[in-house]
C-alpha cells in the first residue's frame, strides 16, 4: 500500500475535482480511464478522504455536501455518459447482475448510485 500526504484538504479536493473533470471530459486521452477499476478506486478513495477529513474537522454539513455533490443522478449529462459507456463493454449483455452493477460502479466512480439506480442503469429494472 502507498500513502500520499497533503498539506491541506484543499489540495486533495482540487486533485479530486481535476481527476473527475479529466475522466468525464469525453476526450480520447481519458477514455481508457473511464473503465479503469484502479482509477475508479483511486477516485473513490480521494472522495472518501475528503468526506472523512470534513468529518474529522467537525464539519458534517460540508462532508454531506461533498457526498451529495457526487450523486450521479444529480448530473444528467454524466448519467447519460455512464449509461452509454457501460454498454460498450464487450460482455455487457452477458454479465450477471453483480458483474453489471460492479461495472456501472467503476464507470460512474466517484459518483454513486442507489441500488435501484444501479439496477436501472444496468437494465435490470427496479430493485425489489
Amino acid at each position: 500500500m502507498f500513502a500520499v500526504e497533503f498539506d491541506d484538504s484543499l489540495s486533495v479536493e482540487a486533485l479530486l475535482r481535476a481527476a473527475v473533470v479529466f475522466k468525464f471530459s469525453k476526450g480520447s486521452e481519458a477514455d481508457i480511464y473511464v473503465g479503469s477499476p484502479r482509477y475508479a478506486a483511486a477516485l473513490r478513495a480521494m472522495l472518501e478522504a475528503v468526506v472523512a477529513g470534513r468529518m474529522a474537522a467537525s464539519d458534517p454539513e460540508s462532508a454531506e455536501g461533498w457526498r451529495k455533490a457526487y450523486r450521479l443522478s444529480a448530473h444528467r449529462e454524466r448519467w447519460q455518459m455512464v449509461a452509454a459507456y457501460v454498454q460498450r463493454h464487450p460482455d455487457w449483455g452477458f454479465m450477471s447482475e453483480e458483474e453489471a452493477a460492479g461495472w456501472v460502479s467503476v464507470v460512474a466512480s466517484p459518483y454513486w448510485l442507489s441500488e435501484s439506480e444501479t439496477r436501472r442503469m444496468a437494465g435490470l429494472g427496479e430493485a425489489s
